[in-house]
């Protein structure tokens, strides 16, 4: 499935058609970049550019639009433990409306019916609450501490490792 619809966003996979303006726009927005993991600061459009050009379409990560406006992105990487590891970001100016609650549900619901998985881990760094509270809207569940190295801040932060098993939402 290349589309997932919800009751306000499409979340497609992504393709080189999305504009590098709109990304780098976005996700280069430090208030966004801080937050993420895998995301270089600053980001530019040549990284936008090498993101572009190495999507794997069969890379569980969908590119969320709203009335046809790229604005964010959900999905999952396949860690080394074969589990699924949910992440999701936003532009700014889309924050607290519940289009991430709205995309990640989506998104969750499509691995529940199209894949064998049985259970989806995330993790957030200690402070972000809004991202803490679209996962405890999804129903994850705490189970612990870990740390790990963000690109944005150049260094190892501390974060709090949940789990959704399937079934709880």
């Amino acid at each position: 499935m290349n589309q997932i619809k919800t009751k306000r966003l499409v979340l497609k996979k992504p393709t080189k058609k999305i504009n590098k303006k709109s990304i780098v726009s976005q996700i280069g927005d430090w208030e966004v970049a801080k937050w993420l993991s895998g995301v270089p600061y600053p980001y530019t459009e040549e990284k936008a550019e090498e993101w572009l050009n190495n999507i794997n379409h069969d890379d569980l990560r969908f590119s969320i639009f709203l009335n046809g406006s790229f604005i964010g992105g959900v999905g999952a990487s396949l860690e080394e433990d074969n589990k699924l590891d949910l992440g999701f970001w936003l532009g700014k100016k889309y924050w607290g409306s519940g289009y991430a609650t709205e995309a990640a549900m989506g998104f969750i619901q499509y691995v529940k019916e199209e894949t064998n998985f049985k259970e989806i881990t995330a993790c957030y760094i200690k402070g972000n609450t809004d991202s803490s509270n679209v996962l405890m809207k999804l129903g994850f569940k705490e189970v612990g501490e870990c740390e790990e190295y963000f690109l944005s801040r150049r260094k190892t932060m501390p974060c709090i490792k949940l789990l959704l098993k399937f079934g709880h939402i």
